[in-house]
């Protein structure tokens, strides 16, 4: 017999009920994907004044959607009840998005701080709500005659902290207050903004700036974000961030749009106007007291340390490296070679220094790592004791220290040379036969040449190898004197990278930075000046100071101001940057004779 019925027991037979239930309420499973959104256009608002709430709904299909209900919003008044409705569809990974918005038109009526209410919408016969928002109705402020008029448009440098520490980063925001109804086209920043007392880094900008909604001594203003740079000051004291000079390209706005949204287009009946912000007073907060068993680098910020040698177990007279890698968030460019303690049966030479900074989103990180040669020609243990280095952290207004572990060093003997005595000597045996025998008549040994030039070479030798050690013990004592030494063949090498670099086609501004490093960074270190924090004006006084001539005096300010332009000229072409490259070299001939 054959059995029938029973295949739907069961989990065959609530598997089917679950696919018949989904199948009659699609809409159900379909709700999951909507979200609804109320957003006000500003939440603070004069009194009088129109503002608009915008109630969306975002789905990857088509709803079913019904008329916002609004409920009593105190504090403000809809204009009409009847929304106005638009539809966008997006599509993303082949994802489609549709977003449907209702916009009503409030008025505000009364001063004080209210909530506006949860909105229902249904949706697909269910209801979903908003989230509450908060808004502030404030008094129109004062605009007639008698009172202080505030500019349609100025621009004001702002920092993120107007009391840091010498080498904390702050960030300077370069930002554009303008009034309603004035639309910004274009901007440029005027030339060489002077920084004195700060060493300055340009941070990451946004092509294209966004303008919100602000109230300043109760006027509506939008303001935009321009520009933003990092800023590290290089000593206590009471500071100052000079003037902002911008060139604005402006005209009356025609719609509502984004004022923005023209951003550097083409348009009749503009006008460009030159911008001044008022000077930035800073207070620069002494570090405080460190430990003095600690070693100081001048670091500040987020700064890991690391300290290691290429091999611990070396022959005597060999040379081997000992790294520090100095890396983090901070003031990387303004950190200090660290001061070891080194054993004094171990010789050291200058260091190589190499680092790298990057710009990532507001902050300065980077990497800073130097090399030093050192040999030792004493067999035995060494040890290169533990170190602790201070870096300052602005968060907790404390130092924390970095602790470098002890190497321990293992030297061996040299292998030992082959004497002449162990070879075999030919032994001589006497000649015989007949020989004639004549006297013959010479010279005294003092006076011959090769007597005097053999007793003089020992005595040079002394001399160079005592002027050698001399020089070399200055080299390491004398930072000032090795800045000087050097300052030509790193200016060369900072020339000879913009060469590469303009070859492999880098940006503008890199190339121009490093033609900058190489001439500043050679009259700093000629003139034992310090190795950063100097403006330009600065520098172009110490060498005036040195009685250089009018035409290398005239070269130094055009190479400087060039390089500082650069950032905001038109982009310079391969001949121009190779020109300028072959002046800075000439300039650094020039000041090496004067200075």
């Amino acid at each position: 017999m054959i059995k029938i019925g029973n295949y739907l027991n069961g989990p065959t037979l609530f598997l089917f009920l679950m696919l018949a239930l989904s199948a009659l309420h699609p809409t159900r499973a379909q709700a999951q994907d909507v979200s609804l959104d109320a957003v006000l256009s500003e939440t603070k608002i004069f009194t009088g004044e129109q503002f608009t709430l915008s109630i969306e709904v975002q789905s990857s299909g088509t709803h079913s959607t019904q008329l916002p209900q609004l409920p009593v919003i105190n504090g403000a008044h809809v204009i009409s009840s009847n929304p106005s409705r638009s539809t966008s569809i997006s599509i993303v990974n082949g994802q489609t998005s549709r977003t449907t918005s209702y916009i009503y038109t409030l008025i505000a009526t009364s001063i004080g701080t209210y909530t506006l209410p949860a909105i229902e919408v249904v949706v697909d016969g269910e209801i979903r709500r908003t989230d509450p928002i908060s808004f502030e109705v404030i008094e129109k402020g004062n605009l007639s005659d008698t009172g202080p008029q505030m500019p349609d448009i100025f621009v004001q440098v702002e920092v993120d902290d107007k009391e840091p520490v010498p080498g904390q980063q702050i960030v300077a925001d370069i930002v554009l207050y303008f009034k309603q109804g004035i639309e910004v086209t274009s901007f440029q920043p005027s030339f060489g903004w002077s920084t004195d007392g700060f060493w300055k880094e340009d941070l990451e900008n946004a092509s294209q700036p966004r303008a919100e909604s602000t109230i300043l001594s109760g006027v509506r203003y939008r303001k935009a974000t321009l520009l933003r740079y990092a800023l590290f000051p290089s000593r206590s004291g009471s500071l100052t961030l000079n003037e902002y000079g911008l060139t604005v390209g402006m005209r009356t706005q025609t719609s509502r749009n984004d004022p923005f949204g023209s951003f550097f287009g083409s348009g009749t009946n503009q006008r460009r106007v030159e911008l001044t912000s008022e000077p930035v007073e800073l207070t620069v907060r002494p570090l405080p007291e460190r430990d003095e068993s600690s070693v100081n680098i001048n670091a500040v910020g987020d700064i890991q340390v690391e300290r290691t040698v290429n091999k611990t177990r070396i022959e005597a007279g060999e040379t081997f490296e000992l790294e520090t890698r100095i890396s983090g968030e901070g003031n990387i460019p303004l950190i200090r070679r660290p001061e070891f303690t080194i054993p004094e049966e171990i010789e050291t030479f200058t260091p190589n220094e190499t680092n790298s900074i990057e710009r990532v989103g507001l902050t300065i990180r980077g990497e800073k790592i130097y090399t030093q040669q050192l040999v030792t020609r004493t067999p035995g243990s060494l040890t290169i004791p533990s170190a602790k280095v201070a870096v300052f952290d602005p968060a907790t207004g404390r130092y924390r220290y970095r602790t470098l572990p002890a190497i321990e060093l293992e030297v061996t003997p040299a292998p030992a040379t082959v004497s002449s005595a162990d070879t075999p000597a030919n032994v001589l045996q006497p000649v015989t036969g007949l020989a004639s025998w004549q006297a013959v008549q010479s010279p005294a040994v003092y006076q011959r040449a090769w007597f005097w030039i053999f007793l003089l070479i020992p005595v040079l030798a002394l001399i160079i190898g005592r002027w050698r050690k001399y020089y070399i013990d200055r080299l390491m004592g004398d930072n000032k004197f090795r800045r000087s030494e050097f300052a030509e063949k790193i200016a060369s090498e900072r020339l000879e990278l913009a060469k590469s670099k303009l070859a492999d086609g880098e940006d503008t501004k890199e190339l121009y930075s490093q033609i900058h490093k190489a001439v500043s960074g050679y009259v700093s270190d000629k003139l034992g000046l310090p190795e950063a924090g100097l403006s330009d004006n600065e520098i172009i006084e110490n060498v005036e100071q040195q009685s250089v001539n009018g035409q290398t005096l005239k070269s130094t300010k055009y190479i400087l101001d060039k390089c500082n332009t650069i950032s905001f000229a038109p982009t310079a072409g391969k001949d121009d940057i190779e020109s300028d490259i072959q002046k800075a070299e000439e300039l650094i001939t020039s000041l090496k004779k004067a200075l």
